[in-house]
């Protein structure tokens, strides 16, 4: 049987495809939503493509393939090739926490797109609005043709790439090269062949090249550094057992791990490892043991390390944030518990990176906890942590004087912070003459005057 359509493009991307598309499924295992939404993008461009093959030889059969099968294939194809250009939106939309009202808006929009999409092609067998077969079997293409099967996708395709370009601060430079070429070789390409090649499937050829550059360049920052993250901390605890007997995990390595997330923000120096010495010193007022003030100076070091998954772009943004922004930010705590909890023998380690932003009343992140139910740690993490962002240069605010950070501490004293654990960093505080609890003065000194 002689082919109608050069499928030679498709058939050879196919392979690829289905590497990719196992290599989620094997690695992805602790799956986000970007990690979720990028493993159905790659799946249904797979299936598009296999059966966009499937179609063109089928197709090619003409009256030697009964009609409604003709109708099943093709209606099937154009299906699925809409259904790769909308998963591609939700996978941009992944990378935004946008508002709910937003979120309803663009999900009516974009389902009311694709429901009108299928209606035509569902329908088509009664009405042939889209295409139709003679008595020989030749697919003939009718009055809706090029809408229908082109212009579903091409809107899907540009509403997702537009919606990227407006959030571009999300992305590294070189990713963002890396998508506008792939845009735009793919829209070029996608013209030419609805315009003079309609013979040669090249749709499916160009969504699986993008699946590609996407997977290399592109995805998946927050799981990518999640991955590598947890490859340090192993091998990190294989030195730290051969090197000490019973210590499974050093604390140089913590505090190595600790300077490397504070080093992706270009206004803290050191704020991890003072925020561990503020808590062990306000354990050690509590009357806790030596055994637990080294656990809390431990779960001081890496009460950030979430912050591995969060774009540099925002992290160090001068000025306030947009609400999408803030809850990437917030998701920090989600990501460093999801890390530290990787780490069987201390158990307890990832306290506080989850729950260093609960608030004494309840009005914190990411669960809401409020009195007791914090655990005491986290309460004395965020008590440390606050304090020392106020007395820090941060991208959003200068240090503040020792006495205008010990009034705020006082001030929120049981609203955000356990009203028994402050009293004793304001003990701290005034026992601190020469203001020596903060960012060391060569960082800071000219903040301060």
């Amino acid at each position: 049987m002689v082919l109608d359509y050069n499928i030679f493009l498709e058939v050879a991307v196919i392979p690829l495809d289905m590497i990719i598309y196992t290599y989620l499924v094997l690695r992805y295992t602790n799956m986000t939503k970007i990690n979720i939404a990028f493993r159905r993008f790659a799946f249904v461009v797979m299936a598009a493509d296999i059966f966009d093959v499937a179609t063109a030889i089928v197709t090619s059969a003409h009256e030697r393939v009964p009609n409604p099968v003709h109708y099943f294939f093709n209606i099937t194809d154009s299906l699925l090739a809409s259904l790769s250009a909308f998963t591609f939106v939700y996978y941009i939309y992944a990378y935004s926490d946008m508002g709910h009202e937003s979120k309803i808006k663009r999900n009516i929009m974009n389902f009311t797109l694709l429901t009108i999409n299928y209606l035509l092609l569902l329908t088509n067998p009664l009405t042939g609005l889209v295409f139709t077969y003679d008595s020989a079997g030749n697919y003939i293409h009718e009055i809706l043709f090029v809408p229908v099967a082109y212009g579903f996708p091409l809107l899907f395709f540009v509403i997702g790439s537009v919606y990227m370009f407006r959030h571009r601060e999300r992305y590294r430079k070189t990713q963002l090269r890396a998508m506008i070429a792939a845009i735009l070789v793919a829209a070029v390409l996608f013209s030419l062949q609805m315009i003079f090649f309609d013979n040669v499937l090249i749709t499916l050829f160009m969504a699986s090249m993008g699946v590609l550059v996407i997977f290399v360049s592109l995805e998946t920052p927050d799981y990518l550094s999640l991955l590598k993250t947890k490859a340090e901390l192993n091998e990190a605890r294989e030195q730290a057992a051969a090197a000490f007997a019973k210590e499974k995990l050093s604390k140089q390595v913590m505090l190595a791990l600790s300077k490397a997330v504070d080093a992706k923000d270009h206004y803290t120096n050191g704020h991890s490892e003072r925020v561990a010495k503020y808590a062990r010193e306000i354990s050690r007022r509590m009357g806790k043991s030596e055994k637990e003030q080294e656990e809390i100076y431990e779960l001081g070091l890496l009460h950030d390390i979430g912050k591995i998954g969060v774009s540099e772009a925002i992290i160090n943004k001068v000025g306030a944030l947009t609400d999408d922004e803030f809850n990437q930010i917030k998701e920090h705590t989600v990501i460093g518990c999801d890390i530290l909890k990787t780490i069987d023998e201390m158990p307890w380690l990832w306290e506080g990176a989850r729950w260093h932003h609960e608030r004494f009343d309840g009005k914190g992140y990411p669960d809401g906890l409020s009195g007791v139910s914090i655990p005491e740690r986290a309460r004395i993490i965020c008590l440390a942590d606050c304090y020392d962002a106020m007395t820090s240069k941060r991208s959003y605010s200068k240090p503040r004087r020792q006495e205008e950070a010990r009034a705020e501490i006082e001030r929120c004293s049981g609203t955000q912070f356990d009203p028994d654990i402050a009293k004793h960093l304001l003990d701290m505080i005034d026992e601190d003459a020469n203001y020596e609890l903060r960012e060391p003065e060569e960082e800071n000194a000219d903040e301060i005057k």
